[in-house]
């Protein structure tokens, strides 16, 4: 009985130290981060800035009519749950797609892509009378208002928020009017100015719709839009939109796109999170274990803070020059060392991943060669360029209003024949034209020999071709002399006869050849 009582204190103390050592293991550590663990964090994260010269109540009245800081909240907690696994089946909201966009590999891919689709810019063609001063006119007007840099800025917001507007700013006090863009147009007439300004779709809402007959053209397409709570009419807003959303999810989308920032997230958190397990892994590559008693060491008095200091010691010696002692009967050391390959392999896949879900080959976004791959490349690059003209196609119809709108300015009026073509992308494979156009005069001169052509038809074929670079031709087929004739005179008067034409198999082709590759 009196073992029991004296062991009984011994016993409750040893509970307690257990206790106050649980509680210290759960503590959280060092390096958590909880930024928004509240709606008010929110608040005070995305919230207007107070140097805007206004008091907290109005400032805080704006907040709450302008950003939605419940959604934010539940979509910036919902991502930091997910770790990764980001499976959507709805619009983000443009404050997490304002801090996606801030991310490198996103800023990559999108940035790549719309660089490129401006990067080589138009061609303006057409025109009826006087066109090479009208198109020469047009021309300098785009440089000067920096249109291709206007029209690339717009490109990279519709890939970062799925969209974007381009406002045709006249001056008018009431852009909840129409604006009319033809000669009769009250605002837009010759020598007028106007100024296009880009409106981040944060700042855009729709306010009229057809949400009921689909019978109609309008349908789902906003008629008017609140710009910051001014009503604009929708044909004062030149809108950029890409990945068009199904149409039960279009209201949520802003009537706008798919966010491609959106689409590459998911791929770029899991490329994200194999990277850091990849470098983590090398602080993993030499583990050295260390066995002791651990549970002589959580009972006895200062344990924890003896075990600390012994590892402490561990860590400050430790290298192939120290020497390390250790009691034999209770304690050892073990190194262990971790297998790293594969790893690389694992990240270079998911940078892959992403590449292939921009459509962008990975050695033109990132610089490497994909495995896997030729190495060359260059069918890779020509499928990218395919890409690339085909999302020029989604902003044509903008870049022509552009067009009339200047024309209405320069002119006063539009000449429906003036159009635009985008320039070849990647530059003429010059190689490649060569091998294209011998073969194009292979097939002309059998298709002379047959007598399906002749020589007017050939001679039009080259000079009309893109790449014969032959377009200083006349129109007009020169007298070719009759070889009988040529074999009666004498070589004075040879040398003063038009040269004959040139045979596929003859020097002039070969000599051509080689002046175009160099």
């Amino acid at each position: 009985m009196a073992e029991e009582k004296e062991n009984a204190p011994q016993e409750k103390k040893k509970q307690i130290d257990y206790d106050a050592l649980s509680w210290g293991l759960n503590a959280p550590v060092n390096t958590e981060i909880k930024e928004f663990i509240s709606v008010d964090d929110v608040r005070k994260k995305f919230g207007l800035p107070v140097t805007q010269g206004m008091d907290d109540d109005t400032r805080l009245g704006m907040d709450k009519n302008n950003v939605a800081f419940d959604t934010m909240f539940q979509s910036l907690t919902q991502h930091a749950i997910q770790e990764g696994q980001y499976p959507m089946s709805g619009f983000v909201g443009y404050a997490v797609l304002q801090q996606i966009a801030q991310n490198g590999m996103i800023r990559t891919c999108i940035q790549t892509v719309a660089d490129d689709i401006t990067r080589e810019w138009i061609e303006l063609t057409g025109g009826k009378n006087d066109s090479d001063d009208k198109l020469e006119k047009l021309d300098d007007v785009f440089n000067q208002k920096h249109i291709k840099s206007l029209i690339n800025k717009a490109v990279a917001k519709t890939g970062y928020y799925g969209g974007c507007f381009i406002y045709i700013d006249t001056g008018t006090d009431d852009p909840s009017l129409p604006l009319v863009i033809n000669s009769k147009s009250a605002e837009i007439k010759k020598d007028s100015k106007i100024d296009l300004v880009i409106i981040d779709p944060i700042n855009v809402s729709p306010m009229e719709y057809n949400s009921i007959n689909p019978l109609k053209k309008d349908y789902m397409k906003p008629r008017m839009w609140s710009v910051q709570g001014q009503p604009v009419h929708a044909s004062r807003l030149i809108t950029f939109t890409d990945n068009e959303p199904p149409m039960l999810l279009k209201p949520n989308y802003n009537f706008l796109g798919i966010p491609q920032a959106q689409i590459l997230w998911d791929y770029v958190l899991h490329w994200n999170k194999s990277r850091t397990n990849a470098v983590n892994i090398l602080d993993k590559l030499n583990l050295t274990v260390y066995k002791t008693s651990m549970s002589d060491v959580l009972a006895a008095e200062n344990g924890i803070q003896l075990l600390d200091v012994k590892i402490k010691a561990l860590q400050r010696y430790r290298n192939n020059n120290s020497v390390l002692v250790c009691d034999n009967e209770v304690e050892s050391i073990e190194n262990i060392s971790q297998v790293i390959s594969g790893a690389t392999d694992i990240v270079r896949q998911a940078l892959e991943f992403i590449a292939a879900i921009n459509r962008t080959p990975a050695v033109k976004l990132l610089g490497i060669s994909p495995s896997g791959f030729n190495s060359t490349g260059e069918s890779d690059i020509r499928n990218y360029y395919d890409h690339v003209k085909a999302k020029q196609e989604l902003y044509r119809d903008q870049i022509q209003t552009l067009i009339n709108i200047y024309q209405l300015i320069c002119f006063g009026e539009i000449d429906e024949t003036i159009s635009f073509k985008f320039k070849e992308i990647g530059g003429d494979d010059l190689a490649n034209n060569v091998k294209i156009f011998k073969t194009q005069v292979d097939s002309l001169t059998a298709l002379q020999n047959s007598g399906v052509i002749d020589n007017a038809e050939a001679r039009e074929f080259v000079r009309t071709s893109e790449i014969s670079g032959l377009d200083f031709l006349s129109e007009d087929v020169p007298e070719q002399p009759n070889p009988e004739d040529m074999q009666t005179m004498n070589p004075e008067q040879a040398q003063k006869q038009p040269e004959m034409k040139i045979d596929k198999n003859t020097e002039g082709l070969e000599a051509w050849q080689k002046k175009m590759l160099s």
